[in-house]
């Protein structure tokens, strides 16, 4: 660069310039000489080298279009190494960050494809597991129902024999409700032993069902081992409703029989009528009052006037009043062409017709009729005709 002072040249020595030309730029150095002594100024331009090529610095020189003086920049090459060595290594690293991120990120994508796929592996199969226990549930369901019914069915069984054995013994029906209780407890937990192991196994279910809850996605095999014991249990559930339908229906023909049984028990005499002493017996005799030798076709228990008389058995009067030397009588008919007879009565408490129940008083202790004293005449009778009473009193 020039610069002009108080008219005199200034020397400057190697100044890089560009210089421009109709055939292109090109580098070089613009050299001022000052003589001394008055010489005149001489300038001579040198072709250098290319300031890249230098080794010095680079200069760069920016001449604006205005007009005004160029302005140059000077680069030490060392500096400018550095420069281009750093920016290479970040360049380097730069690249190297790259295809690093570019590998995780893909890496990051794979991971995120095998996740959605196992998700999708994992909500499928719970899907399945999920269907397989509302599966499990409705058979625990439906296991239960018939557990329930088979429970009934035992229950009914067990009030059936309880009721049986109750018109057997020919108990009340506050003992019969108090016996069916008892078989209830007692007999009931022989026959309801299959019932209380199809319980334990669909307790066995329901521990299943829990296990699956908590062990999810595990091992599907498990529902299989599930399904067979459901349907073993439900076979063995239809199999013992049937056996306890059967049962039942043979407790009904029981029932129907220890029902004519007891019908025929409570309508056949047993007992006496009166406590006493017999004082006459069934067979030939000589009349007290008479003085012959007649059949007693009863037996005669004495005992104090007005002691209650009460039926031997179940049945319906079918005479109460005056009958001739057998004074006040009472005839029953039990059924089974069977009648009981009582005679010299004080006075009757029951009418033909009247339904009497064994043990049911029905006179009181007399003398009327052709009697010696207050006893009643006693006699049982079998289509019509008299019998020994004795094995009917015992």
């Amino acid at each position: 660069m020039l610069e002009q002072i108080a008219g005199n040249w200034t020397p400057m020595t190697n100044i890089p310039v560009m210089f421009m030309s109709a055939y292109g730029s090109f580098p070089g150095h613009f050299l001022l000489v000052d003589l001394k002594g008055g010489r005149p100024v001489q300038q001579r331009f040198e072709r250098r080298v290319p300031a890249r090529k230098r080794r010095g610095s680079l200069t760069v020189i920016a001449i604006p279009s205005s007009g005004e003086p160029p302005k140059s920049v000077g680069i030490p090459m060392r500096i400018l190494g550095i420069c281009i060595a750093t920016m290479i290594g970040l360049t380097g690293i730069f690249v190297v960050s790259y295809f690093n991120m570019s590998r995780g990120v893909a890496a990051l994508t794979e991971a995120k494809d095998s996740s959605e796929t196992a998700l999708e592996q994992a909500l499928a199969e719970n899907e399945i597991l999920r269907l397989e226990k509302q599966e499990r549930l409705a058979q625990i369901g439906e296991l239960a129902d018939k557990a329930k019914l088979l429970e009934t069915a035992m229950n009914q069984i067990a009030n059936e024999k309880a009721e049986i054995w109750a018109i057997v013994k020919g108990t009340s029906t506050a003992a019969n409700s108090a016996s069916s209780s008892s078989s209830v407890s007692s007999r009931g937990e022989a026959s309801r032993s299959g019932l209380a192991r199809t319980e334990r196994e669909s307790s066995g279910l329901m521990s299943y069902i829990e296990a699956d809850e908590l062990t999810m996605g595990t091992d599907i095999d498990i529902f299989e081992e599930e399904r067979l014991l459901a349907e073993s249990t439900a076979e063995e559930i239809d199999l013992l409703l049937h056996a306890a339908a059967s049962v039942q229906k043979g407790l009904s023909d029981l029932r129907t029989s220890a029902e004519n049984y007891r019908y025929k028990l409570d309508h056949t005499p047993s007992g006496r009528p009166i406590n006493g002493r017999i004082s006459s017996s069934y067979g030939n005799r000589r009349h007290p009052i008479l003085r012959v030798n007649r059949f007693h076709e009863g037996v005669d228990i004495a005992a104090p006037y007005g002691t209650a008389i009460r039926a031997t058995a179940d049945g319906v009067v079918v005479k109460s009043g005056w009958s001739g030397g057998y004074g006040n009588v009472v005839e029953i008919s039990h059924g089974f062409n069977c009648n009981t007879f009582y005679a010299h009565n004080s006075r009757n408490v029951v009418k033909v017709g009247q339904k009497v129940k064994k043990g049911q008083v029905i006179a009181y202790v007399g003398s009327t009729g052709l009697s010696t004293g207050s006893h009643c005449h006693y006699e049982v009778r079998i289509r019509g005709r008299h019998v020994d009473p004795t094995p009917y009193m015992k």
